[in-house]
């Protein structure tokens, strides 16, 4: 049950529902799919987030 409860509140790529790995930089949070299905780069100073979905600007 607590497995289930701490996957709500874990990032999932939305096409293959892997676990996102992040990376800390300097400027910006990066979340990605190990398959590069999905990115996100969130600048907190900005107040940003930029999404890549590779898959979905295709259609």
């Amino acid at each position: 049950m607590f497995t289930k409860f701490k996957r709500l509140f874990q990032d999932r790529c939305p096409d293959c529902e892997q676990k996102l790995i992040t990376k800390q930089g300097e400027m910006a949070l990066i979340k990605h799919c190990p398959d590069h299905h999905y990115t996100e780069e969130i600048y907190n100073q900005l107040g940003v987030t930029i999404v890549y979905h590779p898959s979905k600007d295709n259609h």
